[in-house]
Protein backbone atom coordinates (compact mmCIF):
# COMPACT_ATOMS: atom_id res chain seq x y z
CA UNK A 1 0.00 0.00 0.00
CA UNK A 2 2.96 2.34 0.53
CA UNK A 3 4.27 1.89 -3.01
CA UNK A 4 1.09 3.22 -4.57
CA UNK A 5 0.37 6.37 -2.54
CA UNK A 6 -1.32 8.78 -4.94
CA UNK A 7 0.85 11.80 -5.83
CA UNK A 8 -1.77 14.25 -4.51
CA UNK A 9 -1.72 12.49 -1.14
CA UNK A 10 2.09 12.45 -1.04
CA UNK A 11 2.11 16.15 -1.84
CA UNK A 12 -0.28 16.92 1.03
CA UNK A 13 1.68 14.69 3.41
CA UNK A 14 4.91 16.53 2.58
CA UNK A 15 3.17 19.89 3.08
CA UNK A 16 1.83 18.80 6.49
CA UNK A 17 5.22 17.39 7.52
CA UNK A 18 6.89 20.73 6.69
CA UNK A 19 4.16 22.67 8.49
CA UNK A 20 4.49 20.46 11.58
CA UNK A 21 8.26 20.99 11.65
CA UNK A 22 7.74 24.74 11.33
CA UNK A 23 5.14 24.70 14.15
CA UNK A 24 7.58 22.87 16.42
CA UNK A 25 10.32 25.48 15.93
CA UNK A 26 8.62 28.85 15.46
CA UNK A 27 6.82 29.23 18.78
CA UNK A 28 3.34 28.31 17.56
CA UNK A 29 1.17 27.76 20.63
CA UNK A 30 0.56 24.17 21.71
CA UNK A 31 -3.14 24.14 20.80
CA UNK A 32 -2.52 25.68 17.38
CA UNK A 33 0.33 23.35 16.44
CA UNK A 34 -0.48 20.37 14.26
CA UNK A 35 1.27 18.00 16.69
CA UNK A 36 1.11 15.15 14.21
CA UNK A 37 2.67 11.73 14.27
CA UNK A 38 5.91 11.00 12.39
CA UNK A 39 5.68 9.20 9.01
CA UNK A 40 7.00 5.95 10.53
CA UNK A 41 4.14 5.93 13.02
CA UNK A 42 1.70 6.61 10.18
CA UNK A 43 2.98 3.56 8.32
CA UNK A 44 2.73 1.48 11.49
CA UNK A 45 -0.89 2.56 12.05
CA UNK A 46 -1.76 1.72 8.44
CA UNK A 47 -0.25 -1.77 8.84
CA UNK A 48 -2.18 -2.32 12.07
CA UNK A 49 -5.41 -1.23 10.42
CA UNK A 50 -4.77 -3.42 7.39
CA UNK A 51 -4.75 -6.41 9.74
CA UNK A 52 -7.70 -5.38 11.93
CA UNK A 53 -10.93 -7.39 11.85
CA UNK A 54 -14.02 -6.19 10.04
CA UNK A 55 -15.76 -3.24 11.63
CA UNK A 56 -15.62 0.52 11.87
CA UNK A 57 -12.45 2.60 11.80
CA UNK A 58 -12.43 5.53 14.23
CA UNK A 59 -9.86 8.23 14.88
CA UNK A 60 -10.26 10.61 17.80
CA UNK A 61 -8.26 13.78 17.29
CA UNK A 62 -7.89 14.72 13.63
CA UNK A 63 -5.81 17.89 13.74
CA UNK A 64 -4.92 18.61 10.09
CA UNK A 65 -5.64 15.04 8.97
CA UNK A 66 -2.11 13.68 8.58
CA UNK A 67 -2.66 10.43 10.51
CA UNK A 68 -6.04 10.10 8.82
CA UNK A 69 -4.27 10.02 5.46
CA UNK A 70 -2.21 7.03 6.60
CA UNK A 71 -5.34 5.31 7.92
CA UNK A 72 -7.16 6.04 4.67
CA UNK A 73 -4.51 4.09 2.72
CA UNK A 74 -5.33 0.90 4.62
CA UNK A 75 -9.05 1.67 4.72
CA UNK A 76 -9.27 2.20 0.97
CA UNK A 77 -7.45 -1.06 0.28
CA UNK A 78 -9.98 -2.95 2.41
CA UNK A 79 -13.07 -1.11 1.17
CA UNK A 80 -13.54 0.66 4.51
CA UNK A 81 -14.23 4.20 5.63
CA UNK A 82 -12.59 6.24 8.39
CA UNK A 83 -14.62 8.32 10.84
CA UNK A 84 -12.53 11.00 12.54
CA UNK A 85 -13.37 13.54 15.24
CA UNK A 86 -11.97 17.03 15.80
CA UNK A 87 -13.20 19.73 18.19
CA UNK A 88 -11.16 22.78 17.13
CA UNK A 89 -12.94 24.65 14.28
CA UNK A 90 -9.73 25.91 12.66
CA UNK A 91 -8.32 22.38 12.57
CA UNK A 92 -11.61 21.03 11.20
CA UNK A 93 -11.31 23.37 8.23
CA UNK A 94 -7.63 22.49 7.76
CA UNK A 95 -8.50 18.76 7.82
CA UNK A 96 -11.36 19.20 5.33
CA UNK A 97 -8.90 20.87 2.98
CA UNK A 98 -6.42 18.01 3.53
CA UNK A 99 -9.00 15.35 2.69
CA UNK A 100 -10.21 17.22 -0.39
CA UNK A 101 -6.71 17.88 -1.74
CA UNK A 102 -5.54 14.33 -1.01
CA UNK A 103 -8.62 12.84 -2.69
CA UNK A 104 -9.86 10.91 0.35
CA UNK A 105 -12.93 12.96 1.25
CA UNK A 106 -15.05 10.16 -0.21
CA UNK A 107 -13.80 7.62 2.38
CA UNK A 108 -13.20 9.91 5.35
CA UNK A 109 -16.05 11.25 7.45
CA UNK A 110 -14.96 14.18 9.58
CA UNK A 111 -17.20 14.92 12.55
CA UNK A 112 -16.62 18.39 13.95
CA UNK A 113 -17.52 17.58 17.53
CA UNK A 114 -16.32 15.95 20.73
CA UNK A 115 -16.04 12.18 20.20
CA UNK A 116 -17.35 11.62 23.72
CA UNK A 117 -20.78 12.70 22.48
CA UNK A 118 -20.76 10.04 19.75
CA UNK A 119 -18.47 7.12 20.54
CA UNK A 120 -21.09 5.00 22.29
CA UNK A 121 -23.20 5.05 19.08
CA UNK A 122 -20.55 2.89 17.41
CA UNK A 123 -21.14 -0.77 18.18
CA UNK A 124 -18.56 -2.48 16.00
CA UNK A 125 -15.24 -0.65 16.17
CA UNK A 126 -12.42 -2.72 14.69
CA UNK A 127 -9.73 -0.05 14.94
CA UNK A 128 -9.59 3.08 17.08
CA UNK A 129 -6.71 5.55 17.04
CA UNK A 130 -6.98 7.74 20.13
CA UNK A 131 -4.93 10.88 19.53
CA UNK A 132 -6.79 13.54 21.51
CA UNK A 133 -5.78 15.65 24.48
CA UNK A 134 -4.24 13.36 27.08
CA UNK A 135 -6.63 14.44 29.85
CA UNK A 136 -9.59 12.80 28.06
CA UNK A 137 -7.86 9.48 27.26
CA UNK A 138 -9.21 7.64 30.29
CA UNK A 139 -12.80 8.71 29.69
CA UNK A 140 -12.71 7.93 25.97
CA UNK A 141 -10.98 4.61 26.60
CA UNK A 142 -13.74 3.55 29.01
CA UNK A 143 -16.41 4.61 26.51
CA UNK A 144 -14.74 2.91 23.52
CA UNK A 145 -13.90 -0.48 25.06
CA UNK A 146 -17.51 -1.77 25.05
CA UNK A 147 -17.80 -0.78 21.38
CA UNK A 148 -14.87 -2.88 20.16
CA UNK A 149 -15.33 -6.09 18.19
CA UNK A 150 -13.37 -9.24 19.01
CA UNK A 151 -9.75 -8.88 17.92
CA UNK A 152 -9.98 -5.12 17.47
CA UNK A 153 -7.24 -2.60 18.19
CA UNK A 154 -7.31 0.56 20.26
CA UNK A 155 -4.09 2.51 19.74
CA UNK A 156 -3.26 5.52 21.90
Amino acid sequence: MFHSIPPVMLERMRFLEARDLEDRTDGTSRMQRLRQIPPETGKFLALLLANAPQGQVVEIGTSAGYSTLWLSLAARGAGRRVTTFEVLPEKVEFARETFRLAGVDCIVELIADDARKHIEKFNDIAFCFLDAEKEVYGEIYEMAIPCLVKGSLLVA
